[in-house]
C-alpha cells in the first residue's frame, strides 16, 4: 500500500526537524567580543591585548557592527616576529615593555603600531577563511592566503562582533 503524503505533513515534519538546529545554534552564538576574548590574560594573547591596548584600538574592536574578522598573532609569534626585527633574543614580557614604551612607533615610525595592528583587521567574515584569495585589511592594505597560511592561520574563535583567526608562525607586517 503506498502512503500519500501530503504538503502539510512534509512542512511540519521539516520544520520539526528544523527547531533543534536552530536552537543549537542560537546556543552557540556567543556573548564575548573580540576585546572581551583578548583581553582574558590566558597566556596566548598577552602581547597582542598589550597592543590592543597601547594603540587605542579596546573601542573599535568591542563594537557590535561592523561585523570584523581579526587574525590573532599568539603570543610565540609575536615574539618570533620581534626577535627578527630587532636581531636580538627576546621574552614574551620583553615585547609587551617594548609595545608598553612605545617602541614599535620608535622602531618603525610615527603609527606604526597601529598600521600593523589593522593590517590584522578586515570587515565581515566568512566561516573558511582560506576561502579567499586576500582580504582588505582596515589599514587599506591586501593580505593574501599564502601570507595567512605562512603566518600559520589556524583556530577559527567566534565572538559577538565577527571572528578572530590565531596566526602561530608571525605577526603581519605591512
Amino acid at each position: 500500500m503506498k502512503r500519500i503524503v501530503t504538503l502539510g505533513t512534509v512542512l511540519a515534519l521539516a520544520l520539526t526537524m528544523a527547531l533543534p538546529a536552530s536552537a543549537a545554534s542560537d546556543a552557540e552564538i556567543p556573548e564575548a567580543t573580540i576585546v572581551d576574548i583578548v583581553l582574558v590574560d590566558d597566556g596566548e594573547f598577552d602581547v597582542l591585548q598589550a597592543a590592543v591596548i597601547e594603540a587605542g584600538l579596546v573601542d573599535a574592536l568591542s563594537a557590535d557592527k561592523p561585523k570584523l574578522r581579526v587574525f590573532a598573532p599568539t603570543d610565540a609569534a609575536f615574539v618570533s616576529t620581534f626577535e627578527g626585527l630587532l636581531g636580538t633574543s627576546l621574552t614574551e614580557a620583553d615585547v609587551i615593555s617594548f609595545i608598553e614604551a612605545g617602541g614599535v612607533d620608535d622602531a618603525l615610525g610615527a603609527g606604526a603600531l597601529v598600521d600593523i595592528l589593522l593590517y590584522h583587521v578586515t570587515n565581515g567574515h566568512r566561516r573558511d577563511v582560506l576561502s579567499q584569495r586576500s582580504y582588505w585589511m582596515l589599514n587599506g592594505e591586501k593580505v593574501t592566503r599564502h601570507q595567512l597560511i605562512e603566518a600559520g592561520v589556524g583556530e577559527n574563535i567566534y565572538a559577538s562582533n565577527g571572528i578572530i583567526n590565531v596566526l602561530t608562525n608571525n605577526v603581519l607586517i605591512p
